[in-house]
């Protein structure tokens, strides 16, 4: 093959791979696009959905409540709690006898609008943080009492109105010594949720 055979070859070659290759570049851009194009539809239908959900939730309330006869009038004079109040006695307590608190302990007071404690039925929801740890591992316990069990963590007596909470370590003592501590309450009546926060200290073991 002569020289210049062998340049025009190779000059056929070499266009022919630069198509190639935009071609294949061409390819994986459309395949990016159409991928981006198909999260977007993902991202949008599940907003719609969280929106469909919400809207639902709210129709179900509403429906709950008419169920039962109560309208917002009624709602403003029967005694229903606007918030819940965790007692300044809430902290760390010791289970076992040994060195070293072994849970905490959470008295949770919900408050009508006459500032009053009052007894009523409700989902209760304690969560425990050691907010020293790393995010992602800060939470360190969950408790929660369903509405059909909270009676049974009611006190009533000597002036003292509140649901104890029980909180045992669920994965071993805590790495430090401060602890917050964020309870939730949604009252059964109208469904809604209140939550209280506090920071309390507890007693490491040696």
């Amino acid at each position: 093959m002569t020289p210049r055979r062998r340049l025009t070859c190779a000059t056929l070659l070499t266009g022919l791979a630069l198509l190639l290759l935009e071609g294949c570049q061409q390819q994986t851009q459309v395949e990016l696009r159409q991928q981006v194009e198909r999260l977007q539809k993902k991202v949008e239908q599940q907003d719609h959905q969280l929106a469909a959900d919400r809207l639902t939730i709210q129709k179900l309330h509403e429906q709950l409540r008419t169920a039962r006869g109560f309208t917002t009038d009624d709602l403003e004079v029967i005694y229903s709690p606007v918030k819940i109040e965790i007692a300044s006695l809430s902290g760390g307590e010791d289970y076992d006898g040994r060195p070293g608190d072994d849970g905490v302990t959470v008295y949770i007071q919900p408050i009508d609008r006459h500032h009053d404690a009052v007894k009523v039925a409700g989902d209760i929801r304690v969560e425990l943080y050691d907010l020293a740890n790393p995010p992602g591992e800060n939470r360190i316990g969950l408790y929660e009492i369903p509405v059909g069990q909270a009676a049974d963590h009611w006190y009533g007596k000597l002036a003292t109105y509140h649901f104890t909470v029980r909180c045992p370590w669920q994965n071993g003592p805590p790495k430090h010594d401060e602890i917050t501590i964020r309870a939730t309450f949604v009252d059964y009546l109208t469904q809604r949720a209140m939550t209280a926060q506090t920071v309390c200290t507890v007693r490491l073991g040696d």
